[in-house]
């Protein structure tokens, strides 16, 4: 098996930028100590709807997808626009979608949030219309042809480039499922996180003279943190799921999923936070023997101020973080690997020296791709 592994060192400035059902940040115990979470959910629709993957798949002549639940009435509209009836078009819609075995609920939409490329939607659209006189009829009992035409489009070899990374699962019709070739982990801060709240109160500007007060007042919890975050790809699940021929989009999803990592930042209620902090370290592995590594364990014991009030957080979080890194390969070896190598703003003398750009470091775990996958 092949893999490609990023390790990233992110610190925040004071946010909340992954909220639980309480508005506090998500939180979870990890080596009996408290932290700070931002979940995989989270992190995998940032990288996915960053512009740099769009761009990077787009280049390579790529899909890309989308999550939704009304699929059908995508389905209905496309219809409408070449002429067709609005209540037939709904009937072929959802009579097209149940020989996918996916059914419609309430306000016509799907039971589940689909996970669907674009293109799967222009080849149902496309079917839709070309077996409408069949779709629209009234007998219930429709063509082999349309049956492999439904399975055709959802079913095959090649996905959008999201769709191929982070999977589907359709309970009702297996035949449609995708397993994933990307797992993210969820975002741990490698320090102990105390939470933290504002109590805020708001003025109405058109407040009388002889008016005084707030017109609304609330409390915002946030902490700051400095998060590892751990993701893989299984390089040869990426090919399989977008197909052996097509080596180019491989490495263009890589490359895409790459360089959005980097980029791309939670969105939570950064209006008031503004926590637009880049990454600080980040180190590629590019491996075809051997099982992935998380070096999430690195920070089981959190990392702390000094007395002297002379530690950096992001220094100290990243020589933790390429001891454990040593101490693995001391155990377990180096084989297999065919790139391991970091890039960082950091200016320790202890970490200088084997950093490379990240332009350089990206392009290096991409040739290492390529030859991995028979490029």
């Amino acid at each position: 098996m092949a893999f490609l592994e990023l390790h990233i060192l992110q610190n925040f400035a004071p946010s909340n930028l992954n909220r639980d059902e309480t508005n506090t940040p998500k939180s979870t115990q990890f080596g009996g100590y408290r932290r700070a979470r931002i979940s995989s959910q989270c992190l995998k629709r940032q990288i996915r709807k960053h512009p740099d993957f769009f761009a990077s798949v787009e280049e390579a002549g790529g899909d890309t997808g989308v999550r939704t639940k009304r699929l059908a009435s995508d389905i209905v509209t496309r219809l409408m626009a070449s002429g067709k009836e609005e209540d037939l078009s709904r009937q072929v819609a959802e009579r097209l979608l149940g020989l996918a075995k996916l059914k419609i609920a309430k306000a016509f939409k799907t039971q589940y949030l689909l996970y669907i490329g674009q293109r799967e939607i222009d080849q149902l659209a496309t079917i839709a219309g070309d077996y409408w006189t069949e779709l629209s009829s009234k007998e219930k009992d429709f063509s082999k042809k349309v049956s492999e035409a439904v399975k055709s489009a959802l079913g095959k070899k090649s996905y959008a480039a999201d769709v191929a990374l982070f999977g589907r699962m359709v309970a009702d019709n297996k035949e449609v499922n995708v397993d994933a070739a990307c797992q993210v982990a969820h975002a741990l801060s490698t320090n102990e996180v105390k939470m933290e709240m504002d109590f805020f109160t708001a003025v109405d500007d058109l407040l009388g003279p002889d008016e005084q007060g707030s017109d609304m007042m609330g409390s915002v919890y946030f902490n700051s943190s400095c998060y590892y975050r751990y993701s893989q790809i299984n390089l040869e699940k990426l090919q399989e799921n977008l197909g052996q021929n097509h080596r180019d989009l491989v490495l263009a999803s890589v490359k895409g999923f790459i360089k959005s990592s980097i980029a791309a930042v939670p969105t939570g209620k950064q209006n008031s936070s503004a926590a637009q902090n880049p990454i600080a370290y980040i180190r590629l592995c590019v491996r075809n023997a051997g099982s992935p590594w998380s070096l999430a364990n690195a920070f089981v014991q959190p990392v702390r101020p000094n007395r002297e009030g002379t530690s950096n957080i992001e220094i100290d979080s990243a020589t933790k973080l390429e001891k454990f890194m040593r101490q693995l390969e001391t155990m377990y070896g180096t084989d297999g690997f065919i790139f391991n190598e970091a890039s960082s703003y950091l200016s320790d003398k202890e970490l200088v020296g084997s950093y490379k750009p990240a332009n350089a470091l990206v392009d290096g775990a991409l040739t290492a791709v390529n030859e991995v996958i028979g490029g």
